[in-house]
């Protein structure tokens, strides 16, 4: 015989029933929801935590280079400092770790192991020197890491990979753009290039003969024209004598800070003077006092490449920075603003990435970037660029009493 449920013991039943549907239901939808948020939730790179980024940054700091690097990297910390002091990013302070690499490749390989295997930094920003930055780039490329500006043109920056965004002009380029100057605005005929026999000068001069073929004019560089020094060389006698022997109408001298002294000094020493154009490297004011006083007439022939837009609306807010926290420093020079340059390019694809910050994050969110309202005149990655700065400018050196000075001598303009 059968068992007889009164009624209320089955409408408990039924009730005990919906409710376990239902809260089975919702269990599940909870759990759905969960997942879901889950599987949304980027999982954050090394060195990012809800409340700071940390990057790592390598270039000298001591030695004869710390005239460089020592403005350089006070430049990307006024930066940093005024963004942390403002809030940071998306509310994430960025806390910067220098590491001297005393302009010694070795140095910086070490120093970039430490930066990505121990500090576990979240990005490199901003490495300075291209003997450095080359001889670590193959640890960028294998670990993945994003690098965001380097101190350096190499050329081979503009394809090593999705994670390098270069900033600075390539020298290659920049060889383009002098070649646009000698035939354009000094008509030139005969040219003799004297450059540094390294990434530096090579990438200039082939640079240089590759904007003159694409203009047709090819003939005005011959083969005995390109003279090379060595980069620790300190004679340039004979580099000299034969560039005068040539002469030409115009010379390009590729070649850093200390070479480039060395080689005006020789000019003033022969008498032989005629328009020269040098690196954007050398476009600053350290360089001027280095170079002027064995060279006094010859360097006011001498025009410089530059990629810095430093009119006073642009760099007013690095003047304020640098008063605030680094009042003891009265002079802001190139290198000052290309730190700044590389500390706000970086921010700039920090804030484009917004909370998505792995890697692929950050990479994804500066490879579709066009950044034009920092001291560059612009920054563009779009459609996979990796060519930095391409618009450049035209300096000559002039005297403003006692000082020599730079004056802008062109507008901005593209090798087209």
């Amino acid at each position: 015989m059968g068992k007889i449920f009164k009624k209320g013991s089955l409408l408990a039943l039924v009730l005990t029933l919906l409710f376990s549907v239902t809260a089975c239901s919702n269990s599940e939808k909870t759990k759905g929801k969960d997942e879901k948020d889950e599987a949304e939730k980027v999982e954050l790179a090394q060195g990012v935590t809800d409340k700071s980024v940390k990057i790592g940054t390598i270039g000298v700091q001591s030695g004869a280079l710390a005239f460089i690097g020592t403005p350089y990297f006070e430049g990307m910390q006024a930066y940093l400092k005024a963004v942390n002091d403002e809030g940071g990013v998306n509310g994430r302070t960025v806390e910067l770790i220098k590491k001297d690499d005393e302009f010694k490749p070795d140095k910086a390989v070490k120093a970039m192991e430490e930066l990505v295997f121990d500090d576990k930094v979240f990005a490199v920003v901003g490495q300075l020197g291209t003997p450095g930055v080359m001889a670590t780039e193959s640890i960028v490329q294998e670990e993945g890491i994003p690098a965001v500006y380097f101190g350096s043109g190499a050329k081979q920056l503009t394809q090593s990979g999705k994670n390098f965004f270069p900033v600075q002009p390539n020298y290659f380029y920049e060889g383009k753009l002098m070649a646009k100057y000698a035939v354009e605005k000094f008509s030139a005929k005969n040219v003799v290039v004297i450059y540094q026999n390294d990434d530096v000068g090579r990438d200039g001069v082939e640079g240089f003969a590759e904007g003159l073929k694409a203009l047709g004019q090819e003939g005005i560089l011959k083969e005995e024209g390109k003279l090379a020094i060595g980069a620790a060389d300190t004679d340039f006698t004979v580099p000299v004598q034969k560039a005068k022997s040539l002469n030409p109408d115009v010379v390009i001298v590729y070649s850093l800070a200390g070479a480039t002294t060395g080689i005006l000094k020789e000019f003033e020493k022969v008498n032989f003077n005629v328009p020269m154009i040098t690196t954007y490297s050398n476009a600053d004011a350290s360089f001027l006092a280095l170079a002027s006083p064995g060279a006094p007439n010859v360097i006011k022939n001498l025009y410089v490449m530059g990629w810095v837009n430093a009119d006073a609306a642009k760099l007013q807010p690095l003047m304020d920075a640098m008063a605030k926290y680094f009042p003891e420093q009265k002079v802001i020079n190139a290198y000052t603003m290309a730190g700044w340059v590389a500390a706000e390019t970086f921010i700039a694809g920090l804030k484009a990435a917004g909370d998505n910050l792995s890697w692929d994050g950050l990479v994804e969110a500066m490879d579709g970037m066009t950044f034009t309202d920092g001291l560059a005149p612009e920054i563009s990655y779009v459609d996979g660029k990796r060519e930095g700065v391409t618009k450049m400018a035209l300096s000559k050196v002039a005297q403003d009493g006692g000082n020599f000075i730079f004056t802008l001598d062109s507008e901005f303009t593209e090798f087209e």
